[in-house]
């Protein structure tokens, strides 16, 4: 019988290489999975809820789930914070990134490598605080806050970012690049990239971002504000990276039961209250069925003196006493149709003072009447009779009647001579028919729209004054968004050994010049974006 011999044909050839190419492919997938796990493992961060109510939106969902204390964050997840709430984030390096109230972040990625490493965020809307660290051996590392018109980018410093009615970025330690990012025919582009050095912020709002849009380089780097300083955000912040709070000891507490209430809360627009375990449940601290035998008396509010009090202002303080062995405070608010609640961080077991700052800023102070009670507990967790207080915060429209006109430049330090020997300057100018005003880029946050004067404060410490000749400009926005003319003025910084306790310069007077032109009827956006 002769034997047949099959000639091979082409895909005999091409058969067992294909086989190759994928037991290799299989092998890199299988590389790439485990290493992703691994790196994972090794670039944990895990966040608590030290105010306030959070939720999170895990990546690849749609629901939005209540944010437990001692939770990892995992690539993609959302954050955000209710309009009292605060959250902490801790990385594996000892970064820490915190989100102040009414804010929304996303962690989009995290790098560790041996010899770099690095934390991405969008920060969709509200702030965002960054204090850069990295692990023992690693080279660099590197931190990027990306909002809608802004890429921040930074190696181990500490930095703030806004995004709001504006986009902002203040330095605290060390010094950031940011890209502007504008669109051009719908394309998105780099129109700048500008440093911001430590004791600086930058501030983008509608007409700088239509100069970079034109190719023009406008002026938005400033010293950082006072205001801002003076704000209970700046000085949480700064309290916490002097002295980080241990959340893993106090709220890293796993909570497995859920307020069944939370569905109908959330219709409400409120963050309901999540859990039953002591430490976590605003739910438990508000039951009145937990007041029973408790033996603490209610506290007495001294600030305001009556139980109802009106306010013009947009920001009070509400003050008093507790009786003695209150281990905490707690103040639960009812503001804008939502019930909130927060414990006192600065009370500390033994005191028998207290005070507790509300602001139309932080959003705990709004138009029309808000509710706040108080109570004592003490060290078995049991609650006092709440002491209530209701402030009416009575904000009035003010009709601006004078048509838009420049501003002028009246004094420095109250002399007209704009030589100074002193290290600290206070502009004072007038203006008509203005909501805003605007000094080298930065909007007086202090200026109350319709009001007749202005004033701004230049510092040496604050990196916008120094010694010699110092240019600013000054214009005033209406409410339809029109720009006044720019007003261009100088001060003259003659620096002495006694700089800081001297007078102003009695030789030369300030000088001012006006720039008219296609800028006097810029419409620009009164409320930022």
């Amino acid at each position: 019988m002769r034997r047949v011999v099959r000639r091979k044909g082409p895909i005999d050839y091409v058969l067992p290489f294909l086989m190759l190419v994928g037991l290799g492919i299989i092998m890199i997938l299988g590389y790439q999975i485990w290493s992703n796990f691994d790196k994972q493992n090794k670039s944990d961060v895990y966040f608590y809820v030290p105010q306030g109510k959070a939720r999170i939106l895990p990546y690849g969902l749609t629901a939005w789930d209540e944010a437990y204390s001692g939770t990892k964050l995992h690539l993609g997840d959302t954050l955000k914070t209710s309009s009292l709430g605060r959250v902490v984030m801790e990385f594996f390096n000892g970064t820490v990134v915190r989100l102040g109230e009414d804010s929304a972040a996303t962690l989009v990625d995290v790098v560790k490598e041996s010899d770099h490493e690095e934390i991405v965020f969008n920060l969709d809307n509200g702030k965002l605080w960054l204090k850069g660290q990295k692990s023992p051996g690693v080279r660099e590392a590197r931190y990027e806050v990306r909002t809608t018109h802004m890429k921040v980018k930074a190696k181990g410093t500490v930095f703030e970012v806004e995004s709001d009615t504006h986009e902002s970025v203040r330095v605290l330690e060390g010094d950031v690049d940011v890209d502007i990012i504008v669109k051009t025919n719908g394309q998105e582009r780099v129109a700048d990239t500008v440093q911001v050095g430590v004791g600086q912020e930058l501030v983008l709002d509608e007409a700088s971002l239509k100069a970079f849009e034109s190719s023009l380089s406008p002026s938005v780097i400033m010293a950082i504000s006072e205001d801002f300083k003076d704000s209970p955000w700046y000085r949480w912040n700064m309290s916490e990276d002097e002295t980080p709070t241990n959340f893993t000891s106090t709220q890293a507490t796993t909570v497995e039961t859920v307020d069944t209430s939370f569905g109908t809360q959330e219709d409400q627009g409120t963050f309901a209250p999540v859990t039953s375990t002591q430490e976590t449940s605003d739910a438990e601290e508000v039951d009145e069925s937990n007041n029973d035998n408790f033996g603490l008396g209610a506290p007495d509010i001294t600030s305001p003196l009556t139980s109802t009090s009106t306010v013009t202002t947009g920001k009070a303080t509400l003050a008093g006493t507790v009786p003695s062995g209150t281990e905490k405070v707690i103040v639960e608010s009812t503001v804008g149709g939502s019930t909130d609640s927060y414990t006192l961080s600065k009370f500390t077991s033994g005191q028998t003072t207290w005070s507790y700052n509300v602001s139309e800023q932080i959003g705990n102070l709004k138009p029309g009447d808000n509710v706040y009670r108080v109570y004592a507990v003490d060290g078995d967790g049991k609650k006092s009779d709440p002491a209530q207080v209701t402030i009416t915060y009575d904000k009035e429209s003010v009709a601006i009647e004078d048509p838009l006109a420049a501003p002028t430049v009246d004094t420095f330090n109250g002399s007209s001579s704009s030589t100074v020997t002193t290290d600290t300057v206070k502009v004072v100018g007038s203006v008509k028919g203005a909501e805003k005003v605007v000094v080298n880029g930065y909007t007086l946050s202090a200026f109350q729209a319709g009001a007749t004067s202005w004033s701004y404060s230049a510092k040496e410490s604050l990196g916008n004054l120094k010694p010699g000749v110092n240019d600013y400009e000054v214009y005033a926005i209406d409410e339809e968004g029109n720009k006044s003319s720019i007003v261009k003025f100088t001060i003259t910084y003659s620096k002495s050994e006694t700089s800081g306790s001297g007078t102003t310069g009695s030789t030369g007077t300030g000088t001012t010049t006006t720039t008219t032109g296609s800028q006097q009827t810029t419409p620009v956006a009164p409320s930022g974006f």
